[in-house]
């Protein structure tokens, strides 16, 4: 990467470049007048590195965070008279203008005011002048230009004193991204290590991920990220003014992490197909991605599935200030079709039936919460804030989702910013199991309002158990309350009640669909079927299963037992069909049978 440290003198200009970062050291200036010179600056870079929670980035850069006062001490060549005083200037990204709040001209003062930059005289001798420089609470984050002018009425002098970094502040109260806890802020923001878990609903596994937000590089990597955007490529002044808000910034990223509209940072692979790239099984950190995609140019790396992009993301944002988390749900729902129910076609033998099949369940699926104000929704919604960068849907026409508050989702506000009924599928969609007959008529099978978000899972804050978080974003599942807030996002919308029939739904632009009222209950089977392990399952050797059937009525029926099996991803899509064959059965009234054992053929 370039290194390097800028010096400027009598009007000469020479560049170097060191680590990756600008190196500002104690930079020598010196006035083009006969009056007071600045000589000298000291960032304290110590001192303020501490006082802003930034001593472990490793970059020559001061690093503060804003909202919070940071200290300087400008060396003079003499005692500047009661007629002068210093004026500064920050800048920040291409174009800047006050105007767009990315330039900020201001001048030594008493006191400091919360709303704006300051800079306070904290004391002068003949030789040097201390002081107290801070950012408002809602600053432009980024790489800022800081520059000091001496004037009075008789001279003036102007010097650009050097970069300087500012983040988020998670320890200001009056920053959106504020958290009050100490402990989590040292969790989410600072831990620099993880746990992700993974698996299936009845056995979760733990697997560790290196965050790594203060590696060499890192912070640099993800400022770069930001400029390559495409909203930065379209209007890079206006881009830049609004990074001041986390909303805007968090949907930048999650967008930026996948590779699918704007040559990101990671590229998906479900298939199986890792030749030209590393599995994302073998990752164990997002450092190694991160620098990987920065040195090549930023060409996307290959290959990445949900937990890598979380891990990645999570990179990110606590590297920028934001506390962070990596979540994951085990059941997780992939409703297409925004209808708020996962809806699975199969044949006569159970089989999948992938042409009409457009919606899913993952075994697990990770993304991210990111903690934050909601300026645009209100102050109920602030807190935990869903966002993912695994490119499943498009979302105003790129690959990003969020941030989508989870109290919306708990409450069944989908209707509000940003991508709220595809986040409330994932945890509270109904499943259902229809039947598609050979003249195309089809027969709800199965339907289950519990299956779908089980096990909310994320790392403990100071250890690494595992929490489950599913209360956050729903209420017990058959609860009462629960369906209630099902019916309301169902009206929410579709603009109808959920009343119990059978709803016509036409979307502006989309295909109409029929769509079953949930809340009604599903019609009792007359018949139930449960699969019995019979051995420990072994590695390399057949399954031995035995399904064990009840005859629920007071009749005796003939069943003809039609079954399938097929190895699947962890996204639940069929691979290869190990298993078909058919019995046929007896079952007395009330009566249980088992058609045999069963194994792959």
């Amino acid at each position: 990467m370039n290194t390097g440290r800028q010096l400027e003198e009598d009007g000469k200009t020479s560049q170097t470049w060191t680590g990756g970062c600008r190196s500002l050291g104690l930079i020598s200036l010196r006035s083009a007048s006969a009056g007071v010179r600045v000589t000298s600056v000291d960032w304290q870079r110590s001192g303020n590195g501490a006082a802003h929670h930034t001593q472990e980035y490793p970059c020559p850069e001061l690093v503060v965070r804003r909202g919070q006062p940071f200290r300087l001490t400008l060396d003079l060549s003499g005692d500047l008279d009661s007629e002068e005083t210093l004026i500064f200037t920050v800048e920040t990204g291409p174009k800047a203008s006050e105007a767009l709040h990315t330039k900020a001209v201001f001048q030594t003062a008493e006191l400091e005011v919360s709303d704006a930059w300051t800079a306070v005289k904290e004391s002068q001798t003949e030789s040097s002048m201390s002081v107290s420089l801070a950012s408002p609470p809602d600053a432009v984050i980024g790489r800022y230009q800081l520059s000091a002018r001496a004037s009075s009425r008789r001279r003036h002098s102007d010097r650009k004193l050097g970069e300087f970094v500012l983040l988020f502040n998670p320890w200001c109260p009056e920053d959106d991204v504020f958290l009050a806890s100490e402990e989590e802020r040292q969790e989410y923001v600072l831990n620099d290590s993880g746990i992700i878990f993974r698996g299936v609903e009845k056995h979760i596994r733990a697997q560790g991920w290196n965050y790594g937000q203060f590696e060499e590089d890192i912070l640099d990597i993800c400022l770069s990220i930001l400029d390559r955007s495409p909203s930065h490529q379209d209007d890079p002044a206006t881009d830049v003014s609004h990074r001041h808000n986390p909303i805007y910034v968090t949907r930048i990223i999650s967008a930026m992490v996948n590779s699918n509209n704007d040559r990101g940072i990671v590229q998906g692979q479900w298939q199986g197909k890792y030749g030209s790239g590393t599995s994302p099984l073998h990752w164990r950190g997002s450092v190694a991605i991160l620098q990987k995609w920065f040195k090549s140019r930023f060409k996307p790396v290959k290959y990445g599935q949900c937990w890598v992009f979380a891990g990645v993301m999570c990179t990110v944002l606590r590297c920028l200030g934001i506390a962070t988390r990596v979540v994951s749900n085990f059941n997780s729902a992939h409703d297409t079709d925004k209808n708020l129910s996962v809806d699975k076609y199969v044949d006569s033998f159970g089989r999948t039936l992938e042409d009409l099949t457009e919606d899913s369940m993952w075994n697990f699926h990770v993304w991210n919460e990111s903690w934050f104000a909601r300026q645009d929704l209100g102050p109920s919604y602030n807190g935990w804030q869903v966002l993912d960068a695994t490119p499943q849907e498009e979302s105003e026409g790129v690959f990003q989702c969020g941030p989508t508050s989870v109290t919306a989702i708990r409450e069944g506000d989908v209707h509000l910013a940003h991508d709220g009924p595809f986040v409330f599928a994932e945890v509270n969609a109904d499943y259902i199991t229809w039947l598609w007959n050979e003249d195309e008529s089809r027969e709800r099978v199965y339907s289950d309002t519990k299956k779908i978000g089980r096990c909310i899972s994320t790392k403990a804050v100071g250890s690494d158990s595992r929490v489950d978080i599913t209360g956050l974003y729903k209420y017990p599942e058959g609860s009462r309350k629960e369906r209630q807030v099902y019916s309301k996002a169902v009206k929410k919308l579709f603009g109808v009640e959920a009343s119990g029939r059978r709803t016509w739904i036409r979307r502006a632009g989309g295909r109409g669909l029929w769509r079953e009222d949930l809340l009604e209950p599903a019609t009792k089977p007359s018949i139930t079927g449960k699969f019995k392990v019979l051995e420990p399952p072994v590695l390399g050797h057949d399954l031995q299963l035995a399904l064990c059937l009840t005859n629920l009525t007071s009749r005796a029926q003939r069943v003809q037992v039609n079954l399938s099996g097929a190895t699947i991803l962890y996204t639940r899509r069929p691979v290869a069909e190990i298993l078909h064959e058919s019995h046929a059965v007896k079952l007395g009234p009330q009566e249980g049978e088992n058609p045999g054992f069963l194994g792959p053929r």
